[in-house]
């Protein structure tokens, strides 16, 4: 059975900051993603989707403005790991 609600686990291990993610990317995930930016503490974020089901448009929404966020206050780079082949054709139209 797929989990549906949003769940993230953060790895420190330099020199990544590791953001797991589990469940469904949609509003429900707000929370988790907004407090990302403030979490960050290495140069490279890397954003591990391989435990996530489904990312409609309003988590791609929210998932835009983190990486906005994570790469203007923090100067970070964004590294997506585990994404299934419906994820990566979601962030290939963006």
């Amino acid at each position: 059975m797929q989990k549906t609600n949003f769940v993230m686990d953060v790895i420190r291990d330099q020199p990544f900051d590791c953001f797991i993610f589990q469940g469904n990317i949609d509003i429900h995930a707000e929370k988790s993603l907004k407090e990302i930016p403030e979490l960050v503490e290495n140069t490279t974020v890397k954003l591990d989707f391989s435990q996530v089901g489904r990312i409609n448009s309003m988590g791609i929404a929210l998932l835009l403005r983190c990486f906005k966020h994570v790469k203007m206050e923090k100067k970070a780079e964004i590294v997506l790991t585990g994404l299934t082949t419906m994820h990566t054709m979601l962030f290939k139209k963006i």
